[in-house]
């Protein structure tokens, strides 16, 4: 979505509604500025880290952003504010986690330190993952167990991940401005919102 403040306004509400998400990431409108919030549409408490990806915008917040999104529960991001005369345009990112209840059994002790590819291969599965997403893990932690060839790509450790990710996203037709992590690129084929990880990876070779 692009515009300059003043001369041009092209901007769609174009959030995907093929199916609703477990975190919807709204836009509230005024002469200059957009406001983002994050909608949980789940009962469960999430730990959510949230990504602007900002072309002429001017922001106070830092990004990634991590939020706890309480259920069912609506909370502020950050305000985008765009400068007479610029072009804007932002993309975003999100990842999430479930918040582990008490008496669920601790883990991440002893955590390997994460690393990441700069570049992708085209005869491994390409895997675009964000810090802190518990989807991205399972994905990784399936295909290492299969010993399935991939490569992770983490858009929080190397920031030029996310804009490769949203150049393969644009590719495959996307048009909305927020995409629900992991994406995964196979066969030239970019694959992202999935819904059904479990049923997926089981198709991963």
């Amino acid at each position: 979505m692009k515009w300059i403040w003043g001369f041009i306004f092209v901007l769609s509400h174009s959030f995907l509604v093929a199916q609703t998400q477990d975190i919807e990431i709204m836009e509230v409108r005024g002469e200059s500025e957009i406001k983002l919030y994050a909608v949980n549409h789940t009962d469960d408490v999430l730990d959510m880290t949230f990504t602007a990806n900002l072309t002429g915008f001017i922001t106070n917040e830092s990004s990634p952003l991590k939020k706890v999104l309480k259920p069912r529960a609506e909370e502020f991001l950050m305000t985008l504010t765009a400068p007479s005369g610029v072009a804007c345009e932002y993309k975003t990112s999100v990842s999430y986690k479930k918040v582990r209840k008490e008496g669920d059994v601790a883990n991440g002790q002893g955590k390997k330190q994460r690393m990441t590819s700069i570049q992708m291969n085209t005869n491994k599965i390409n895997v675009f993952t964000q810090d802190g997403c518990g989807r991205c893990e399972f994905v990784i932690n399936y295909l290492e167990k299969n010993k399935i060839p991939y490569v992770e790509l983490n858009t929080t450790i190397h920031q030029p991940n996310q804009q490769l990710m949203f150049e393969k996203l644009e590719e495959a037709g996307f048009k909305g401005n927020t995409v629900q992590m992991p994406v995964i690129v196979q066969n030239t084929k970019t694959t992202y919102d999935i819904k059904d990880l479990s049923s997926f990876v089981k198709n991963l070779k």
